[in-house]
This record gives C-alpha cells, sequence and structure tokens, in this order.
C-alpha cells in the first residue's frame, strides 16, 4: 500500500482561487487529489485560461502549489 497525503484543493474562477471554498483530501499523489474533488481528469499543462483547480500537499517541505487545467 502507498503512502497518503493531505492535500487542499481549491476551485479557481477568473484566474483566482477561492481559499473558502478548499476541499482537504488524502491522495497519492496532487493528480489523484485533483480528480477525487472534481469528478475528472485534468492536466497540469495546457490552456492557461481554463484554470480549474489549485493543489497544494500540506505538511512540512510541501512543494509549491500544482495547478491544474480543464482538458
Amino acid at each position: 500500500m502507498s503512502t497518503l497525503d493531505i492535500y487542499e484543493v481549491e476551485p479557481c474562477r477568473c484566474g483566482r482561487c477561492d481559499e473558502q471554498d478548499a476541499r482537504f483530501v488524502a491522495a497519492g499523489d496532487a493528480d489523484e487529489a485533483a480528480c477525487k474533488v472534481t469528478g475528472e481528469h485534468l492536466h497540469s499543462e495546457g490552456e492557461r485560461r481554463k484554470v480549474r483547480v489549485r493543489v497544494r500537499r500540506l505538511g512540512n517541505g510541501s512543494p509549491p502549489p500544482k495547478v491544474f487545467y480543464a482538458a
């Protein structure tokens, strides 16, 4: 069994992420966390104008947030 981390997933609208609507999920990586919250597979690269969610792993030594875009 792989290790799960806690991720904060914030929906983004009009280029701004909303901390009030953030959800916390346990997942193996940022891709899985984004999929669990949105219910669809998103991509970390793509058209910048279709920002969907920002995913941040919680804890010490965490990498910077990763932004996912609609396909």
